[in-house]
Order: C-alpha cells, then structure tokens, then sequence
C-alpha cells in the first residue's frame, strides 16, 4: 500500500517531467476540487432514492424547521400519538 507521503512525492516526481501545458491543466483540476471540497458543498447523506443531500440544503431544511418550531408550527407528542393511531 502507498502511503499518502509517497504519492505526493511520486507527484512532485511527475510534475517535474511534464511541460507547461500539461501543469496547467493539473492546476486548472485541483483548483476546482479544491473549491468544490467547501463545505457547503459536502455529502452529508443520501435519500431513499440515492440523491445526494449537500450540507447547505441541509442547513436550509433544518432552518425552515426551527422556524415553522418558533411560529408555533408543530405537534405534540401527545397529538402524534392520536394521528398515528389512524395509520
């Protein structure tokens, strides 16, 4: 198994090979990883279907939640136990 240190200097070893053009486009991809790794952006989980759920939508959902909980939008736990008695 390769450890991380090697790969990094198996990299360095590479990129001292290649020319300009080739530098620039391993620039170009690891500045957009480096963007996309915000996290925001992040997989927090998944949805019964597979989709993908980013920690900003999260943020959003759970937000909308607090709020609807603040403006007096919710149930009890006792007027739960009534409805899912009708499930």
């Amino acid at each position: 198994m390769t450890s991380t240190e090697q790969i990094r200097q198996e990299i360095d070893q590479y990129l001292d090979q290649v020319d300009e053009s080739f530098l620039k486009v391993v620039h170009a991809m690891l500045t957009t990883y480096t963007e996309e790794q915000d996290d925001d952006d992040l997989i927090i989980g998944y949805d019964i279907n597979g989709k993908p759920l980013h920690a900003e939508e999260a943020k959003e959902e759970f937000q909308k939640r607090v709020d609807a909980v603040k403006s007096g939008k919710y149930l009890t736990v006792e007027q739960l136990r009534k409805a899912s008695e009708s499930w």
